[in-house]
């Protein structure tokens, strides 16, 4: 193995083992030592790659958080398939993944704790957040000209489905499971219903 394959593999492990440990935690929770024996790197190389903590947070979201959350919240328009097929696919998708149903969005857990106490966090996690709501509008948006919704403000109903999503992921552990989870996205997909032509 090369020089700089080494170091990309070695940035890959931080980064894995930063994941797993910011998701478990949060950021405050999150310990460095936890990281660097989980990915066997020294602390010396992980500096090299991050000057700090921070950094290396703001790496996992931008490299592992944010892939994992477009592949779940997938607003992607399929040509002959309906809207409301769509987003149920992306429900089953979601509610599938154990992880997701019992920890939550991690995300969603990074926003609450940190976007309040950080300007870099809320900047990046904000944006992300925000090209969720323009996707899952324009995918409305779609659903109207197609005339398979009546009128209505798409963002308004993006936001509503998007937070309430998050919300039915973010109750307690004990209480979280695939079942509960059906239970929340069948209600939204009840309302969307309701505004087809």
């Amino acid at each position: 193995m090369v020089k700089n394959d080494k170091k990309q593999l070695t940035r890959e492990k931080l980064l894995d083992a930063a994941f797993d440990e910011v998701y478990a935690n949060g950021y405050h929770g999150a310990s460095t030592s936890v990281i660097l024996k989980k990915s066997k790197t020294p602390k010396g190389s992980m500096y090299h790659f991050f000057p700090s903590k921070k950094d290396l947070v703001l790496a996992v979201i931008i490299e592992r958080i944010f892939p994992k959350m477009d592949y779940f919240f997938d607003f992607t328009y399929l040509k002959n398939i309906s809207i409301i097929t769509i987003l149920e696919n992306m429900f089953i998708k979601i509610s599938k993944n154990k992880l997701l149903i019992i920890n939550s969005c991690p995300m969603h857990k990074l926003m609450l704790e940190m976007a309040p106490l950080d300007s870099d966090f809320n900047s990046i996690l904000n944006k992300h957040f925000e090209e969720f709501l323009n996707n899952l509008s324009s995918l409305l948006e779609i659903g109207i000209r197609e005339n398979e919704f009546t009128n209505f403000n798409t963002r308004d109903m993006a936001r509503f489905i998007i937070t309430s999503t998050w919300g039915a992921l973010s109750i307690s552990p004990s209480l979280s499971n695939s079942k509960e989870f059906k239970t929340n996205y069948t209600f939204i997909l009840d309302i969307l219903k309701n505004k087809t032509n």
